[in-house]
């Protein structure tokens, strides 16, 4: 029975201290590794993201179609503008023509009507 009284060799494991700050010292580590990952991402996303919405290059190709869009609009506009102008004058001929017309037919009806009235 003396056996179990005998010290142990392992008894002096026992009788140290106990430290944990290595463990949270790894895990600090790796908190602070995965935090820096992290923003990483999260620059290069926002790098993309910018990139590919507020670029120069590509707000000036949004600018050159924009550009081109007007450019054709405002040529059918002037085309339509031509269109209606030469409408405008052949129509204000055709009614001068047909003023000169219904004058000159008015004449002949007030020269029939006295012609008709000398008559009895």
């Amino acid at each position: 029975m003396m056996r179990f009284f005998r010290r142990s060799p392992t008894r002096s494991l026992t009788g140290a201290r106990l430290e944990l700050a290595s463990g949270q010292r790894h895990r600090r580590t790796a908190l602070l590794a995965v935090g820096l990952l992290l923003a990483a991402a999260l620059l290069a996303g926002g790098l993309r993201y910018f990139e590919s919405h507020f670029s120069p290059a590509r707000r000036a190709a949004e600018l050159e179609r924009e550009n081109a869009a007007l450019r054709a609009a405002v040529d059918r506009d002037r085309l339509a503008l031509e269109m209606e102008k030469a409408t405008r004058l052949e129509l204000e001929k055709q009614l001068g023509e047909l003023n000169d017309k219904l004058k000159a037919l008015q004449a002949e009806l007030v020269f029939y009507k006295s012609q008709g009235q000398a008559r009895p």
